[in-house]
């Protein structure tokens, strides 16, 4: 579940990120001693969640930065990754082929 990471690990866009129970219970409990960008991360993942709606949401940082976050929370155990599934490819470019679309021309 989820995959080991550094705190200054990317994160990738192929990843989904969920709360774990101890990210749930720091969510409402407000442990003292996580940055603010840390919190607002925590509370806008709850169930299954792409790193490009959180990028949206926090447009004013760079994606190093967001993945930084995110990778501590991992390593916290805050919230845990999965690969992507095809599905959840935001911009359907996943399953987009150029050659078929060659071939029908």
């Amino acid at each position: 579940m989820g995959r080991a990471v550094q705190g200054a690990e990317l994160a990738t866009s192929d990843r989904i990120y969920r709360r774990t129970e101890a990210g749930r219970k720091a969510w409402e409990g407000r442990i003292p001693g996580l940055s603010v960008p840390c919190r607002r991360i925590l509370g806008m993942i709850a169930d299954e969640t792409h790193p490009d709606s959180i990028r949206a949401v926090l447009r004013d940082f760079s994606d190093a930065q967001i993945d930084n976050w995110l990778g501590q929370l991992e390593t916290l155990r805050l919230l845990e990754s999965s690969p992507a599934a095809p599905e959840s490819d935001l911009d359907f470019t996943g399953s987009f082929k150029l050659s078929e679309l060659i071939g029908k021309h």
